[in-house]
């Protein structure tokens, strides 16, 4: 695994934090520009949707 992949215990851990940043509400990717770049990283790397790879971000597989 590289400095810039992304697999999906990262994009949790993105996800985990921009929701704490949150206060434990929505997270809205777009205004967390790492969990957005990351997401966008994921997509371009497995070849999924962008809401496939939010889903994956919030859920696991």
């Amino acid at each position: 695994m590289g400095l810039f992949d992304v697999d999906e215990q990262k994009l949790q851990a993105l996800y985990h934090r921009a929701w704490l940043e949150a206060n434990r509400g929505f997270v809205d990717p777009r205004k967390y520009l790492y969990l957005d770049d990351a997401i966008q990283v994921y997509v371009m790397q497995h070849g999924c949707s962008y809401d496939q790879a939010l889903l994956i971000a919030k859920r696991g597989h």
